[in-house]
This record gives C-alpha cells, structure tokens and sequence, in this order.
C-alpha cells in the first residue's frame, strides 16, 4: 500500500506512492471487487455509507489531527493521529456495496448504513449503529448504545458495557451482552442465541427453531421472550425472587425440579426440540406467544 498523508480537494488514484498535504482530506481510490476499509484511532465521527461505483472515497474534516492513508486496489487503511494527543477527526467515507468494514473508534459515534458486507466496528466512547450487513458482523463500544439492524447470515456478536444493546430483523447466530444496559431483539430468526446483561432487561422476538439453543440471561431485570410460531423446547426456568409468567400449560415431569417461585424446574412444550434457558435472578420471566397482546411498562 501507498501512504498518504492530510489530503487535497480530491484525488482519484490507483496504485503508486502520493504524498499530499492540507488541513482536511478528500481522497477517492479505485478498488477491485471485495476490497477492503479500515478505519482506526477516531476521535471525532465516523459516518460511512454505499454507494454504486468501484472507489472508495475519503472525506475527513480535522481539528488539529493528522490523517495517514495507506491505499491500494485491495482495500484502503486510514488512521487518525491527534496532535500532542489531542484533535478531532470527522470522517465521511463511500465504498462499494459488500465491502468489509473494520473500525475502531476511541471517542467517537460511529454510523454505518447499507453497506450490506461483513463489519468489525468498535467505540470506546460513542455510539455504534449499523444497518444493513451481511457475513460476520461484531459492534461493541464501552461507554455507548449500540444497535444492529437487518443482519443477514453469518454470525452476529453485539456488545455494551455500559449503554444498551438493540438488534432488529436478524438472521444467523447472535450473541448479545451488556453490563448495565437493556437488550431488546426484534425479529430475530436464528437457531444458537445467547442473551446477558446483569441490570437491565432482556425482550427478545422471533421463532424458537426446534433444533436451535436459546438462552437468556438477567441478574436484576425482567426476561421477556415472544416466540413467533409454534413453541416445541426443553425448557429450563430459574429465578431466586422473581417471578415466571408462562403463556403455555406447564407440566412437571416426575423426578424433575419444581418450585413454582423462588427455584429452578424444567418441562417440556410440544416435542422438546429446542433448548430454551430463563433465568433472572430477582425479574420476572415471561415466555410469550407472538400473537399475546405486550404488556405495558
């Protein structure tokens, strides 16, 4: 790859070393099919979108902060380096749809739509939103929400230490996480789902595949799984104080665990094909079906 520092007005390139230099960066590179972004050290923003040509196009307004730009027809690297640790980066970026994304923020939002391609986006302090990916997708920041939507295959990991956690309309394996914050999962069809957050709540939607293992995980908040469709799981329920709110018929099978309230117990719905876990440790569980009108906060 070609390095190239803080850019001019526009520059369209292929291969070959350039050196520019100006206050902010406006740089176009032609990229072959699945060439690639990464975008690291951003303090400032990060916005990057679609669009229908084979380039891709850098737009960086700074504060004090020098860009570095490595390029080549396989992909383009761009790191932000504060001056005396300090200065802003506000990055516009345009790639090919399908283009695989990686980003690792330090203090900044991070905004990424209709890409549609694999995604590794990160932000210690900022939000992280993503809407339209396909393959491998992992969005995690520290201090900020997070949100996901139409996720297609692959396997998805969606994290946040301290803000809350939102997936819509996914498909494929998914793994959600956050310490302090809510996890909410709307329309998500996958059949290995893992859910965790130690003091929010957990909301989750989509089918209950009969070969899939669901689980769901809340130390101080409600658990409340709508399952669309048909409902055939070997369930396993646990809660120290709260309570469990079933929309179908249980039976306890002899010589299983069964407390009503305040334990742990086990039972079956329809052939048992899935594994479904519950658990809150002072929320209230509710196992919903699609069509039950939701309740209100």
């Amino acid at each position: 790859m070609k390095r190239i520092a803080a850019g001019l007005a526009i520059a369209v390139f292929a291969l070959g070393p350039r050196a520019l230099s100006a206050q902010n960066v406006d740089s176009t590179v032609t990229v072959r099919s699945g060439a690639s972004l990464e975008l690291t050290d951003v303090s400032g923003s990060v916005h990057i979108r679609a669009w229908n040509r084979p380039q891709i196009r850098v737009q960086a307004e700074t504060d004090g902060a020098r860009v570095d730009l490595d390029a080549s027809s396989n992909g383009v690297s761009v790191r932000a380096v504060p001056h005396r640790g300090e200065g802003d980066v506000d990055f516009t970026v345009s790639v090919p749809v399908g283009t695989p994304l990686e980003v690792h923020a330090i203090s900044a939002d991070v905004d990424v739509s209709q890409v549609c391609g694999p995604a590794r986006l990160g932000s210690i302090s900022g939000g992280v939103t993503l809407v339209c990916a396909a393959g491998d997708v992992e969005v995690e920041s520290v201090s900020g929400d997070v949100s996901a939507t139409d996720i297609r295959d692959g396997h998805t990991e969606i994290s946040s230490t301290s803000g809350d956690v939102e997936v819509r309309q996914a498909q494929g394996g998914l793994s959600a996480r956050s310490v302090s914050g809510d996890v909410s999962l709307e329309r998500v069809d996958g059949d290995d789902v893992g859910v965790e957050t130690v003091s929010g709540e957990i909301n989750f939607s989509g089918p209950i595949h009969d070969s899939g293992r669901y689980r769901f995980r809340s130390h101080s908040g409600d658990v409340t799984v709508r399952v669309d469709g048909d409902l055939n799981a070997a369930v396993t329920v646990s809660t120290f104080s709260g309570d469990f709110e079933p929309d179908w018929p249980i039976t306890i099978s002899p010589g299983t665990r069964g407390r009503m309230h305040g334990q742990d117990w086990e039972f079956t719905v329809g052939n048992g094909g899935a594994r479904l876990t519950l658990e809150s440790f002072s929320g209230t569980i509710y196992l919903k079906r699609g069509s039950a009108p939701r309740r209100e906060d």
